[in-house]
């Protein structure tokens, strides 16, 4: 074995190693506080639609059986944080999450706040109902735009016409890997928003985005050393590429994230 394919084979297990426990900290954590505040839900959505047209790439462009089971594997963690917005969506406000003690002295409501004389809870206030109707209106966009997604899958599949002089099968799938990789990058910008205007990156684990970058960077650097560099081979991966490389640059954003708003509380990494 030739030391370039040595060093690739030796990336791309670092990369699924890192990918494998990479939700791991973030559901953890999740699970501990009991509450996924922290973490913007149009982030993991958007994260989710990404593995689908990863999956889909790699079905339709005929990878490996570890580039197909990966995407697989992605879909069921990502099924797992996304049932757990839904069972901790009631979960504490934000601003109460970064000391338990202070918060239920501080943010304790009044006897009077949260239920009648009678003893019947209220209606929800008005900042819960707004982010309840933000979340459904988060889900409808999301299934809009999978089924526009399934829509365009379809109709390359079924309507080559416009293919006539290209591979139809690994057209495909290269617009599956662009679409993922756009929808990968535009994922982080709710989850910075996010942060940003709330100052603060509690609720979010640390070692999730560290796992990430290490992830994207050893597969980069498994597919550059794979073999000798030509056009065919770049252009074979160059979606996944640019998705890969552009989520680290959003990552490192979030990293100084975590940097700037270190002293707004103390942060949790997941383990």
């Amino acid at each position: 074995m030739e030391v370039n394919e040595l060093a690739s084979s030796l990336f791309g297990y670092a990369s699924i190693a890192c990918w494998v426990i990479v939700l791991v900290p973030q559901i953890r954590l999740n699970h501990r506080r009991k509450s996924c505040d922290g973490v913007s839900l149009a982030f993991y959505l958007m994260w989710s639609l990404g593995d689908l047209f990863n999956l889909a790439g790699a079905l339709m462009g005929g990878l490996i059986l570890t580039a197909v089971l990966l995407p697989i594997y992605y879909i069921v963690t990502d099924c797992i944080v996304l049932w757990q917005f839904y069972i901790y969506r009631h979960g504490a406000d934000p601003a109460a999450n970064s000391n338990e003690s202070s918060s239920l002295l501080a943010h304790a409501p009044l006897p009077s706040s949260s239920y009648s004389h009678n003893g019947c809870q209220e209606p929800l206030p008005k900042p819960a109902a707004r982010r309840i109707l933000r979340s459904r209106s988060i889900m409808l966009i999301f299934s809009l735009v999978l089924l526009a997604a399934m829509f365009v899958i379809h109709y390359v599949t079924t309507r080559p016409e416009w293919l006539e002089h290209i591979d139809k099968r690994r057209a495909a799938a290269q617009l599956c890997g662009y679409i993922s990789a756009a929808v990968y990058l535009s994922a982080y910008v709710p989850q910075l928003i996010r942060n940003y205007k709330s100052k603060s990156t509690e609720g979010l684990s640390l070692l999730m985005f560290i796992l990430v970058i290490l992830a994207n960077t050893t597969f980069c650097l498994s597919v550059l050393t794979s073999q000798k560099p030509t056009y065919e081979h770049f252009q074979m991966y160059a979606s996944w590429l640019l998705g890969a490389a552009g989520t680290i640059v959003l990552e490192l954003a979030v990293l100084y994230q975590f940097y700037l708003y270190r002293h707004s509380q103390q942060h949790l990494l997941g383990h």
